[in-house]
């Protein structure tokens, strides 16, 4: 499995990057979604076979219920060998300190190698998180309080990279303005879908910009949140061809065949 650097970090990732999601969550076509149902020991063992297939990413949140599939995994491995990618809706400075030391706790890590400021909107907004729980999702200069913690944090080792992850294009825009945010995650695929705002090609032009910037990135909702599992090899391959301005593809994935199955999907195109 290929490896690359995110932007001007040290934190190099497989290409391929394991979404923990369908580990907890039913995912699939609307009126056929299945999985959600591996055991923190089941996941910890998949985890561990992705990483013998060379995939070292393992993407997760607090609030996907896949913290102890994680845990469960580094159990298995060397630290060293794997990035863990963590997201947090923390507001303020107190927030972000404290998301940090929860989600370290959590996952039994002394660090995170990458933190994602999640889901930032163009405006504020009152959302509900994966497990249903309300919450304030704040813009960008909301956060700068979290940003501040996170910096600090990582001046100090707990974690490697700062990052953000966006549904918009208007705040892909604005991390531009933001050179301490390293990585950058979003949302693209073949149907144009869970992009807030803009058009697909207006997408396509703020991931090339954050690249030439020199920011790491990487995309998520390749296969929308598993609508397109029917036309997997499809939507991947669609996606794969922006390899010159996109680091890495997180994909959620379910068990070891399906991380083989993608890997070959990776070889033939990059």
């Amino acid at each position: 499995m290929k490896k690359i650097k995110l932007g001007s970090t040290d934190v190099e990732v497989s290409r391929l990057i394991y979404g923990t999601e369908p580990f907890n969550f039913k995912k699939g076509p609307d009126g056929n979604r299945t999985q959600g149902d591996k055991t923190p020991e089941e996941g910890g063992q998949i985890l561990k076979g992705a990483l013998e297939l060379g995939v070292n990413t393992w993407d997760t949140s607090d609030d996907y219920g896949t913290h102890p599939h994680v845990a469960e995994a580094l159990k298995l491995v060397e630290r060293k060998e794997v990035v863990i990618a963590d997201k947090s809706n923390a507001l303020s400075e107190e927030d972000g300190w404290k998301a940090l030391d929860y989600n370290r706790k959590s996952l039994g890590t002394d660090y995170v190698d990458i933190m994602f400021m999640h889901i930032v909107p163009p405006e504020p907004i009152d959302r509900k998180d994966s497990r249903g729980n309300p919450y304030h999702s704040g813009t960008l200069e909301e956060r700068k309080g979290t940003l501040k913690a996170w910096l600090e944090a990582k001046d100090s080792g707990i974690i490697r990279a700062t990052a953000m992850s966006t549904h918009s294009t208007k705040v892909l825009k604005q991390v531009l303005d933001f050179p301490d945010i390293d990585v950058i995650c979003t949302t693209l695929n073949m149907m144009g879908a869970v992009i807030d705002d803009g058009t697909l090609n207006e997408r396509l032009d703020a991931i090339r910009a954050l690249k030439d910037d020199g920011r790491g990135v990487y995309v998520i909702k390749l296969l929308n949140a598993g609508r397109l599992r029917d036309r997997g090899d499809e939507a991947i391959e669609w996606c794969l061809q922006w390899k010159d301005f996109v680091d890495a593809w997180n994909i959620g994935m379910y068990d070891v065949p399906q991380v083989k199955h993608n890997i070959e999907l990776f070889k033939k195109h990059l």
